[in-house]
């Protein structure tokens, strides 16, 4: 059996390498390699280190480096701890990279996390995404829209500021299912009247960049907002009207079926932790524009884990190279501003809505 086969079977390598030195001593370093089969540099090792620091030399020592140039600093440790614990969802190391533009490596931040005791466990259905983000992947950009309306009330960081600026309380949002591309407008109340204005004010849009909607797919959840009062006898909501007149199909979802709305609720989730619980305001003027900056972040730069690392226009210049990229450029309104400016129509859906 040869040495080192000797030394990966033994619990205790520190004996056998105090045989080899002894047997070197007596009988020199050659007889000692054929003895123990193994190679006279690895005896000659054994027996310097032996006379260098008696006992302590025939121990394993440390193979990491004393220097390591790219280690991250104390100082950028630091900072990233302090970002993990400035965000009450634990943003992970990809998020972080992206909006603080660390230097360090995504496995680096992860380390450190991991390290300080800042990790966070979670189950995640890896085939199941695996296999939705290869359905996205075949999506025509624009083939299929998720529409829904959030609460804005219920984020603690925001509440305080909507109430003294008087800022809106609910965001209707469409977002395309094939380049992750979102749309979003806000207004005070949560009502079939704005939900129609904004479902107008996306059509109108799609349309001035030559987008067919009449092939499009615009799927909704069974809120009041889009399907009218449950109670009602008969006739479509304005939502309804609105989607009908525009020859586009309205697909509703099965009732307490929430995970088929993932797409436009993931968007919820990631403007939440990334711009409501953030951001500061000065007004409603200074909240509509951080909130353009940020619908023009979203669709330009931030690139999305789950769509191969690629931002919504690189989507769309794969998909689509001939369209105009501004075409997901949608400036954020009031909604109550575009209600006030023109005069209603059937079901009060204004009789034309164009506020860009």
């Amino acid at each position: 059996m040869r040495y080192y086969e000797l030394v990966k079977d033994m619990s205790n390598k520190f004996n056998l390498r105090l045989e080899i030195v002894r047997f070197a001593r007596d009988y020199g370093i050659s007889e000692a390699a054929r003895e123990f089969k193994t190679t006279r540099k690895t005896v000659r090792k054994w027996v310097v280190r032996y006379a260098a620091d008696h006992t302590q030399g025939l121990s394993d020592r440390k193979r990491t480096p004393h220097h390591i140039p790219h280690k991250m600093s104390l100082a950028d440790e630091a900072r990233v701890v302090k970002l993990r614990e400035d965000h009450k969802r634990k943003w992970g190391p990809y998020r972080l990279k992206l909006h603080y533009g660390l230097k360090a490596s995504e496995n680096a931040i992860a380390r450190v996390i991991r390290q300080k005791g800042l990790g966070k466990k979670r189950r995640r259905k890896w085939q199941r995404r695996q296999d939705l983000r290869e359905k996205k992947a075949q999506m025509r950009v624009f083939e299929k829209m998720q529409v829904d309306t959030k609460d804005l009330q219920d984020i603690p960081e925001y509440y305080s500021q909507m109430v003294r600026y008087r800022l809106p309380k609910f965001k209707y949002t469409a977002r395309d299912m094939a380049s992750g591309a979102s749309f979003f407008a806000y207004a005070d109340e949560n009502n079939g009247t704005y939900a129609s204005i904004f479902g107008q004010a996306v059509v109108d849009h799609l349309r001035g960049y030559g987008i067919k909607v009449k092939e499009m797919t615009v799927q909704t959840d069974n809120g009041s907002e889009y399907i009218g009062n449950v109670r009602k006898k008969s006739g479509l909501s304005a939502f309804e009207e609105v989607m009908k007149k525009a020859e586009i199909s309205h697909a509703r979802i099965p009732p307490r079926h929430c995970t088929w709305q993932s797409d436009v609720e993931r968007f919820n989730g990631l403007i939440e932790e990334e711009f409501f619980m953030c951001e500061t305001f000065g007004g409603d003027d200074e909240f509509l524009a951080k909130s353009y900056a940020y619908q023009l972040f979203f669709s330009y730069e931030r690139k999305n884990q789950w769509r191969d690392d690629k931002t919504p226009v690189e989507i769309l210049r794969k998909k689509m190279p001939e369209m105009d990229e501004q075409v997901f450029n949608f400036p954020p309104i009031r909604l109550e501003r575009v209600l006030s400016s023109v005069p209603p129509g059937g079901y009060h859906v204004p009789a034309a809505v164009t506020p860009f």
